[in-house]
């Protein structure tokens, strides 16, 4: 099964490892372990591995499934441009309770992002819609995150996120078609709902090219998405580990 929530972790603040100077490339390549409770019915915890990418060239960025370019980039305030791919959805074969189920593939995603960081935090928004006619929805999340030096090589940093996701993006991965309704699995239309996200990860720089980091994390679903007949929990929690080195 495709995930998100297994990605997301490995990306965000392992980016702090690798942020290019002005005017100077940034190289990195590593691999993670990570496991998530999915909230879809018969399938339970998932564990694998995943490979990290980094590229940073000024304002543009490669980051996982992501790649942007910032059109202001300001020390503090940044608003830029990106390319996604959504990782979301699932196989009829994932699980028992899915069989007769339609594909629900990934999509690409286009959209625009900006954050601004203060001695508070890092708080961002990000808007992206469906430009691959898969899901044909978009979200809009909002985000913050902060970084603390424990000491010379160990930091911490506690995350978290709000995001309002369309109705045609949360009935593609979670409404139930009536083709596809069975006695113990009823049709279901879901509307727009929010996601909430916390999220807390420790990382070890071993030196100037490796850097080791675990995060954990929990996600909650809205009603429109945890009362459908395919989830049969609100709420899922993930943990990740991975080694980077930078070029």
């Amino acid at each position: 099964m495709r995930k998100t929530m297994l990605l997301l972790p490995l990306l965000g603040v392992a980016a702090a490892g690798v942020q290019a100077e002005e005017n100077e490339s940034s190289f990195a390549l590593g691999i993670g372990v990570a496991s998530e409770d999915s909230i879809y019915k018969g399938v339970g915890t998932e564990t694998e591995a995943l490979p990290f990418f980094s590229y940073e060239n000024g304002s543009f960025y490669i980051q996982g499934p992501e790649a942007g370019y910032y059109i202001i980039d300001n020390d503090d305030f940044k608003i830029g441009a990106l390319a996604r791919y959504r990782t979301d959805g699932y196989k009829a074969s994932d699980s028992s309770d899915l069989k007769g189920m339609d594909e629900r593939k990934g999509a690409f995603e286009l959209g625009i992002t900006a954050s601004y960081d203060t001695d508070y935090g890092e708080w961002s928004a990000t808007f992206a819609a469906d430009a691959s006619s898969e899901h044909e929805g978009n979200e809009i999340e909002l985000g913050w995150e902060k970084s603390f030096p424990v000491s010379a090589k160990w930091s911490v940093t506690p995350e978290a996120s709000v995001s309002y996701r369309s109705d045609d993006l949360n009935n593609y991965y979670y409404g139930v078609k009536a083709s596809e309704a069975t006695v113990n699995r009823a049709a279901y239309t879901a509307d727009a709902d929010t996601v909430y996200e916390i999220g807390i990860s420790a990382m070890y720089q071993i030196d100037q090219q490796q850097m080791i980091r675990v995060g954990a994390s929990y996600t909650s679903y809205g009603d429109e998405i945890a009362d459908s007949s395919i989830v049969e929990d609100d709420k899922s929690t993930s943990v990740s580990l991975l080694y980077m080195y930078r070029f």
